[in-house]
This record gives C-alpha cells, sequence and structure tokens, in this order.
C-alpha cells in the first residue's frame, strides 16, 4: 500500500487492525507500547495480554502502524481468533482516554525504579513499555505513578518484557487469593473466570504449536 493510499485510508478513519479511542472504553489493568518498532512484538503484547486476561494494548506513535499499513505480514497473533478478545487501540495521548484513578506503571531501567521482584501490582495498572530502540519517552514517564525494572542481566525482548510483568502479576495475585490456582483441567475449560472469557477455545487444541 503506498504512502497516498494509507493516508487516506487513515483519513476515513480505517486503521484496521487497529482502533481508535472513539471506539472503546479504556479500561484497566492495559498495555501501553510507546511507538514500537516491530509488528511482531506488537503480536507477541497482544497474545501475552490475552494470555493473562486483559483486553487492551494501546498504541502510541505510527512506525509499527505504518508497516502493517505497508501491507507487510500482519503478526500471527493478530490473525488468531484466539486472541481477538483484545482490542488494539492506535492513539497518541492514550491517557486522555483513562478514568483518573488508573495507576500507569513504566517498565524502565531508572534509578529509583522498584525491582519486579518484590513490586506490589497496583489493582488497576497501565503498563507502559518503551519501544525496542529507547526508553519510555519523558512524557510519558513524567505520567507513571510508579516505576519498575526487570532483574535481568541483559535487556529483554520487548515482547518478552510483557509476558514477565504480566506474569508476576497474575503469580501474585494468585498468592494473595485474589485469583485462583487451577489445575491443568480447570485452566484448559477456562471455568472459573467466564465472565471474562478466559480459557481455551473450545476449538482450539491445546498440544503445543511446534507439534502441530
Amino acid at each position: 500500500m503506498g504512502k497516498q493510499k494509507r493516508q487516506k485510508t487513515r483519513e476515513r478513519g480505517d486503521l484496521t487492525p487497529f482502533k481508535s479511542a472513539k471506539q472503546v472504553t479504556a479500561q484497566a489493568p492495559a498495555i501501553l507500547l510507546s511507538d514500537p518498532r516491530y509488528p511482531h512484538n506488537m503480536g507477541a503484547a497482544i497474545r501475552a495480554a490475552s494470555c493473562f486476561g486483559l483486553k487492551q494494548v494501546w498504541v502510541t506513535g505510527t512506525r509499527v502502524a505504518d508497516k502493517v499499513w505497508e501491507g507487510k505480514r500482519i503478526p500471527r497473533e493478530e490473525r488468531m481468533k484466539g486472541f481477538s478478545d483484545v482490542d488494539i487501540i492506535l492513539n497518541q495521548r492514550p491517557f486522555d482516554h483513562f478514568p483518573s484513578d488508573v495507576t500507569p506503571v513504566a517498565i524502565e531501567l531508572l534509578s529509583g525504579s522498584e525491582n519486579l521482584s518484590t513490586f506490589v501490582h497496583p489493582e488497576n495498572p497501565v503498563y507502559v513499555f518503551g519501544p525496542e530502540d529507547g526508553g519510555v519517552p519523558s512524557v510519558a514517564r513524567a505520567l507513571c505513578h510508579r516505576r519498575v525494572f526487570i532483574p535481568t542481566f541483559h535487556c529483554t525482548n520487548l515482547g518478552a518484557a510483557v509476558y514477565l510483568v504480566l506474569y508476576d502479576r497474575l503469580l501474585k495475585r494468585q498468592q494473595l487469593g485474589l485469583e485462583p490456582i487451577l489445575t491443568i483441567e480447570e485452566q484448559l475449560a477456562g471455568e472459573y473466570r467466564p465472565a471474562l472469557g478466559l480459557g481455551w477455545p473450545v476449538d482450539d487444541d491445546p498440544e503445543f504449536e511446534a507439534t502441530r
């Protein structure tokens, strides 16, 4: 798709596969990706959100959107029916749309950042991740009430960072009794969290993907 055609697409409001902020009601917990560079990392964040029950991934900037609109390969995660429960919202001022009771959390190596190992996750977090080639922008950092770093010896991939933070959140919520610890049968059935639409799709084969 050429630049002129992409511009016309945006002008008429067709942001597919993204949505505009007008099409959704902002809700936490959520993920915010600040100007990500690569579609596959955005796809990994979408998959992580679906796996851990988050309903929204917000994206700022246009680099990743331009790559999708140019007709380059859309990440597999965006095309899988099982992950269609996650909205991908493209917006340059996402915090204008969230209610005042959310807690923005910057995932960043900054002076004064809390170690994820001992971090107490807020009830309504918006996890803010910087791009693959930079940190969380200063404007976004200024809005973040909390700052957290992942205790690894090297920088992690953006998609991996999202998984680590969301898994840590789930683990600690289970330890506090805020979410049930399920057996494998219960996990596959999703019977304990039907209101969230979680659990494996009925027609999905829960075998490892590599064996398919």
